[in-house]
């Protein structure tokens, strides 16, 4: 099984998940000890916590962890995935694979058993942005898990949410069209 092209997660968007994480830490940091931009729990004249003092910790307390753990997270997500450099997708010989099993996990749905690669926008809950959506249809979608990850299943369709791809949705779907075989806007038949 050859790979005759794979594509990642835009590093762009990586390396702003890992800035908003660290801006979090920043902000945990100075909620919880610094208190350069948010203000210091109430103190008597001796410099002791008051009672409203007291609350006002508990409270900086809680947002500093809340802060810090999801800045965390969000620096090892993007460097993580930076480093890692894992594909979203895979053309290969045999197949068409899609990192939807699972964040280590591909799906692999041999050429064989796909109709048509295109692509779409889906206009998601509030119906404002759209977001890019990779569609392969196949022969028997019973033979593909359900449970996805980034995808959901619209009857024969696989619909993949394609944001933040490194390489264009439209130009993954024109290559999974020229492996499939299929003709090309414009071509004759």
């Amino acid at each position: 099984m050859t790979t005759r092209f794979a594509s990642t997660r835009s590093p762009t968007r990586q390396l702003l998940f890992a800035a908003a994480g660290i801006l979090l830490l920043i902000a945990a940091l100075d909620i919880v000890s610094l208190h350069r931009l948010s203000d210091p729990p109430s103190t008597d004249d001796n410099g002791l916590l008051t009672s409203k003092g007291q609350t006002e910790r508990r409270t900086d307390l809680i947002w500093g962890t809340l802060f810090g753990s999801i800045g965390g997270m969000l620096v090892v997500v993007g460097l993580g995935g930076l480093l890692a450099g894992r594909s979203v997708v895979e053309l290969t010989d045999d197949s068409l694979r899609l990192r939807v099993a699972g964040p280590l996990s591909m799906l692999e749905i041999p050429w064989d058993d796909i109709v048509s690669v295109k692509t779409d926008r889906d206009f998601e809950d509030d119906g404002r942005i759209p977001v890019p959506v990779l569609l392969v249809e196949v022969t028997d979608p019973g033979r593909y898990p359900r449970g996805l990850w980034g995808a959901v299943w619209n009857g024969a369709f696989l619909q993949v949410d394609a944001d933040g791809w490194e390489t264009s949705v439209e130009d993954v779907a024109v290559r999974a069209q020229l492996m499939l075989g299929l003709p090309q806007e414009g071509e004759y038949q």
